[in-house]
């Protein structure tokens, strides 16, 4: 008969994503692991395929979840899309893991030294994809006629994406998801610039 498990491998997962994104990878060693997620070693190894299985998985499991509650959204909308994005990077909420920062953008930091191919590839073509989601709700702007004909749609996607990672860092800097308010206030500011008078909030020139 086989052994029962003594955990769910999806709060499991979700647990040692958390972990990671607050310690790091390479500071994080498995005994800490084991009590985060209460996995045990033989779990992380035959389950995970070790620590750097269950860091790529969990990695993995941000990604997938930043697509369908992030990413996706920015997509399919325009410039309020965009707002809306860098107001929710500032906004508190209990128990937040974003006080850590971005997990993603702590990874390509401590991957620097790591020079870990698996997990460049994570970082790598996660922002590949969140730059995409910038480009396209700029593109839909522009297509309605929000967004102003001198904004180069490359160029401006590839600021939000730099100003958002260095909000990021920020507020693992800091220990604060709310730490750069002041960033994100900009943000909001530029991007509301950024739209043809007629689509702006405060209609002045």
């Amino acid at each position: 008969m086989p052994r029962t498990k003594g955990y769910i491998r999806s709060e499991a997962l979700e647990k040692a994503r958390d972990a990671f994104w607050q310690h790091g990878y390479d500071a994080l060693g498995v005994r800490a692991i084991e009590r985060s997620t209460n996995l045990n070693r033989f779990a992380i190894q035959t389950e995970f395929g070790g620590k750097e299985g269950l860091f790529l998985e969990a990695l993995d499991n941000y990604t997938e979840e930043a697509i369908r509650t992030i990413l996706d959204p920015i997509s399919e909308g325009g410039i309020d899309s965009l707002t809306q994005f860098f107001v929710e990077a500032v906004t508190v909420r209990d128990n937040d893991p974003r006080d850590f920062g971005c997990l993603m953008v702590n990874t390509a930091i401590e991957n620097a030294s790591l020079q870990n191919a698996e997990l460049k590839k994570r970082t790598d073509d996660h922002y590949a994809g969140m730059l995409k989601a910038f480009s396209s709700a700029l593109k839909k702007a522009r297509d309605i006629g929000e967004l102003h004909d001198d904004i180069d749609l490359e160029e401006a996607a590839s600021f939000l994406l730099g100003l958002a990672m260095g909000m990021q860092v920020y507020n693992r800097m800091n220990g604060s998801v709310a730490a750069a308010r002041h960033q994100a206030s900009m943000a909001v500011k530029i991007l509301e610039s950024w739209k043809n008078r007629q689509f702006r909030q405060d209609p002045s020139p």
